[in-house]
């Protein structure tokens, strides 16, 4: 795909929150004629024309808005990618798996846009706020678990961006022999890195649950768990647990590889050097 496979206006659907989220954040949004139902921020996106939800876009709504390009998960969307290329309609993997892959991402939609000029300097802040992070040494990485399922137990793997913005905001994580980018670990396993700082999906006791996720069926998301709910009696013995630092972050912080995973990265510095 090329920059020259597109007119002076290229038309866009997104099917990936994060990448609606950059198109705004670029000023790319006109661009924009369709996201799914769980492309929520900024709030200018929920007016735009919907195709379906994150894990269920529907190929005939894509289809009737006639696009130039569609951002979407290789992964996820890997069958409707097929259908959209027999269809003639390009297609953009938009599901980074390093921090350095979302400027990638950036410049290149800059460039579709023919708004390279306009968008360099809005990437190079972020790239400086991610140096700076890198430059700003912690004396002691703390060991931090980032835990996303229950059952079985998953946290981020190496080749995840998760993984790479937590180790870029100062954690030591767990090391991995497969490049899988989510990894399913044993309770055996949690227990000998004992972790100093736990992340989970979820709130706070009483704090006001946040809305399911469009298309989400599940009767007891994780997002919509308490700390209370998962660490048990087992959980005792691990620092983590022990010293009282574990700590629920909403998907705004660091599920989303966009402008504000930036944001969520320098918020868990402060708190990776607070840990003593």
């Amino acid at each position: 795909m090329k920059n020259d496979d597109f007119k002076a206006i290229p038309k866009i659907i997104s099917l990936v929150p994060s990448a609606t989220e950059i198109l705004f954040f670029l000023g790319l949004e006109s661009h924009l004629i369709g996201v799914t139902e769980n492309c929520s921020y900024p709030d200018q996106a929920k007016i735009k024309g919907k195709v379906g939800t994150f894990g269920y876009p529907q190929l005939s709504k894509i289809l009737a808005l006639r696009p130039d390009l569609v951002l979407a998960d290789g992964a996820l969307h890997r069958n409707l990618i097929s259908k959209l290329k027999l269809n003639q309609i390009n297609v953009l993997e938009a599901i980074p798996l390093k921090i350095d892959d979302i400027f990638v991402l950036m410049s290149r939609l800059g460039q579709i846009c023919q708004k390279d000029m306009t968008v360099q300097p809005l990437i190079g802040i972020l790239k400086d706020r991610v140096d700076k992070l890198s430059s700003d040494t912690i004396i002691r990485r703390p060991r931090v678990f980032r835990l996303m399922s229950t059952n079985p137990y998953v946290t981020p793997g190496v080749k995840s961006f998760q993984y790479d913005a937590l180790r870029l905001a100062g954690a030591q994580l767990m090391e991995f022999q497969t490049n899988d980018p989510y990894v399913p670990v044993s309770w055996n396993q949690i227990e000998e890195f004992d972790p100093e700082v736990i992340l989970f999906c979820g709130v706070d006791k009483g704090q006001l649950l946040p809305p399911k996720c469009k298309g989400c069926d599940a009767k007891d998301p994780l997002c919509h768990r308490t700390v209370e709910e998962f660490i048990t009696e087992d959980w005792g013995n691990i620092t983590a647990v022990r010293q009282n630092h574990i700590y629920p972050i909403s998907c705004d912080c660091l599920c989303r590889p966009g402008p504000r995973l930036i944001a969520g990265m320098e918020k868990l510095h402060k708190l990776f050097e607070s840990i003593r």
